[in-house]
């Protein structure tokens, strides 16, 4: 087990990069790695760039010419491999009038800094930038490096349009080999109120298409209308939100937590709380697309409708796509079938679980403060680590809260020195353990 002048090092060497981590983030966010088409070969090399200044190790791989993944190796003297994962792509900015900073300048500013990305997540990305150097400079001391496992530290694309050409396609391919993951792509920790992913939800798409009759607009009786053969069909649908899930005993203190968060984070009116206290317990509808019609004169014989339904992870994923077609199939509709065009088992880990108690300590040490659990209601890369790589996952970072994807995206100076300690501390605590 490490002493605390080491760990204590650790933090004190990231604090003295406090400037060049701001500066990485800004630099980061100027590199336009929207997606689609999601091409971050120029911010990879960036990033490389960085790691060739120090001597870290690096290798690109590449499934599409500029969708570029990097993965940085620190190679430790004992057993087994820590991953850090982040994505270099960013959601579009969206209308430039909704924002007071340009989306693509990493404007620093009163102690944030700005930007498409800032939160999703290349702030994080920064954070584990810095922390990487300053692990390689600590395992230069050989009395360090024997006891430290290797630590690799993935930046990949396409994370925000499925991962595809990233973490799904890596994952694939078998290059993530390791014994735990920390999933740099969380929100919602401060300093003094951290939080830790223990998983994310699953989900289920489903698409409804309605089969109908043409007619002439002014003899509507004559056909048969597709679109309001949906909308029917959409109500008994959207039923599925009352139905209770069935949670493992060891998930409910992960769900409670998971709701105070949100409770407690976010400005929510009285309808929008009790929307929240439902979130984990039932699953959630949302009527996402909606499609009919080809003139204003002429009655519908197609429509089609998809929803977007997400899971708490532990519930089993089939009862309730098997209660969406109970409610279909009663409400005797004729005309509509049912299609399931996406679906994703989300994933959890148990709280008294290994990675879950060291991620835990690592936050305390490095801040003083007991971390909480919480479930993402959505969904990250860490899907792909934990059903194709078999790698546990915990997430950590730097993200602001309810800023994700949001105009005048932020992350604080605070939180990126906060992520690069724990980043940095955390394989001492895990070596320390193991």
């Amino acid at each position: 087990m490490f002493g605390r002048e080491v760990i204590d090092k650790a933090k004190g060497m990231v604090e003295d990069k406090r400037s060049e981590i701001v500066e990485l983030a800004s630099k980061l966010i100027r590199f336009r790695t929207v997606a689609p088409p999601g091409e971050t070969e120029e911010c990879a090399q960036f990033v490389k760039s960085y790691f060739d200044e120090v001597g870290i190790e690096t290798i690109i791989h590449e499934r599409k010419p500029k969708k570029t993944n990097l993965c940085a190796k620190i190679p430790g003297g004992s057993e087994g491999t820590i991953i850090w994962l982040g994505h270099l792509d960013v959601v579009p900015a969206g209308s430039l009038e909704n924002w007071s900073h340009d989306p693509f300048e990493g404007e620093v500013v009163g102690g944030r800094v700005y930007g498409r990305g800032s939160t999703d997540m290349k702030g994080s990305c920064a954070s584990a930038m810095a922390a990487a150097k300053v692990l390689a400079s600590l395992m230069g001391r050989a009395e360090v490096k024997e006891r430290l496992p290797t630590v690799e530290f993935w930046f990949t694309c396409d994370e925000e349009i499925g991962a595809v050409d990233g973490v799904r396609w890596l994952a694939s391919e078998g290059l993530f080999k390791g014994d735990v993951c920390i999933i740099g792509d969380s929100f919602g920790s401060l300093p003094t109120d951290p939080w830790i992913d223990v998983g994310c939800k699953g989900y289920i798409r489903v698409l409804l298409r309605a089969r109908g009759k043409t007619a002439h607009g002014s003899m509507p009786f004559m056909g048969e209308n597709a679109i309001d053969k949906l909308v029917d069909a959409v109500g008994h649908v959207k039923r599925v939100e009352d139905y209770p899930l069935d949670l493992p005993e060891d998930m409910e203190p992960i769900a409670e937590s998971s709701t105070q968060f949100l409770l407690g984070s976010l400005k929510l009116t009285k309808a929008q709380r009790k929307a929240a206290q439902r979130l984990f317990r039932y699953p959630t509808v949302s009527l996402n697309i909606i499609s009919g019609g080809v003139r204003v004169n002429v009655v519908p014989d197609v429509a089609e409708a998809v929803f977007d339904i997400r899971i708490t992870p532990g519930a089993p994923i089939w009862k309730v796509e098997q209660v969406i077609r109970n409610l279909l199939r009663s409400s005797e509709i004729k005309g509509v079938e049912m299609e399931i065009t996406g679906l994703e088992e989300g994933f959890y880990e148990p709280l008294d679980s290994q990675v879950v108690q060291r991620m835990m300590e690592a936050v305390e040490v490095t801040l003083g403060t007991k971390p909480r659990p919480k479930v993402l209601t959505g969904t990250t890369d860490g899907i792909h680590i934990e059903h194709t790589s078999n790698i546990p996952c915990v997430g950590f970072g730097a993200g602001a809260r309810g800023l994700a994807h949001a105009p005048d995206e932020y992350v604080t100076v605070e939180n990126l020195v906060m992520a690069a300690k724990v980043y940095t501390v955390f394989p001492f605590i895990w070596a320390g353990k193991a």
